[in-house]
Order: C-alpha cells, then structure tokens, then sequence
C-alpha cells in the first residue's frame, strides 16, 4: 500500500498545496485508515480544516 500512500499524499499537495497531520499525529504516514475494501487518507490543511481522499482497495487475489 505504500504506492497508494504516496499517490493519496500527491493528489492532496496538487488540490490543496499544503496539507499536514491530523490531530495528535506527527507524521502523513500515520494518516490512513482501512475501512471496508476503502483506504482513507485524513489530512489538514492551512486553514486548520480536516479533510478526506479515499481510494478502492483492489482484491489482490
């Protein structure tokens, strides 16, 4: 999943220039959550705004 981390990270930096953890985390890394078969990314942004990009997990089957 490290490619889908890096690719939900860029997309963010295009839309919103500068965006930063949520809350108590320090890093973008620790930012993603699995929900279902949706990978989530939580981000801030300058203007202390939460916000959210999802990508479809694929079966790796």
């Amino acid at each position: 999943m490290g490619e889908l981390r890096e690719e939900l990270i860029l997309k963010a930096q295009e839309i919103y220039q500068q965006i930063f953890p949520c809350s108590s985390k320090s890093s973008l890394e620790e930012c993603f959550t699995v929900m279902g078969k949706k990978y989530l990314f939580w981000f801030n942004t300058a203007d202390a705004s939460t916000h959210v990009l999802m990508a479809e997990l694929v079966d790796m089957e």
